[in-house]
């Protein structure tokens, strides 16, 4: 995924809210960076998040799952209701379609 990153064609990402919570985390804000790093933990590139917006999933725009640069949003939403139900299974907790995710959209700033 983080050559997507660097080609251009990943400029989004989605998280669990109720992750932030339970690992007592801060949610990215805006105009924040990171580093992106391959498969290897090797540094490949420098984003800045442009926007952060909390939604239920089942609310996600076709638009910011495209932006994802997985697929198509079929593909988007069984690849993270798939991810999401095994993040919860570890805190014995159910997906549910409007579990809350932090959608955020970037811009690389450094490859």
């Amino acid at each position: 995924m983080a050559d997507l990153v660097v080609e251009g064609k990943k400029t989004a990402t989605t998280s669990g809210h109720i992750f932030y919570e339970l690992e007592n985390e801060p949610l990215p804000q805006k105009e924040q960076y990171y580093i992106v790093l391959n498969s290897k933990d090797i540094p490949i590139a420098i984003i800045q998040i442009k926007n952060v917006e909390v939604l239920p999933m089942n609310e996600v725009t076709e638009e910011f799952a495209l932006a994802e640069g997985g697929g198509d949003y079929e593909f988007w939403w069984n690849a993270h209701e798939t991810f999401f139900t095994e993040q919860l299974a570890v805190y014995n907790l159910p997906f549910k379609q409007d579990i809350l995710i932090v959608c955020e959209k970037f811009k690389v700033v450094y490859t």
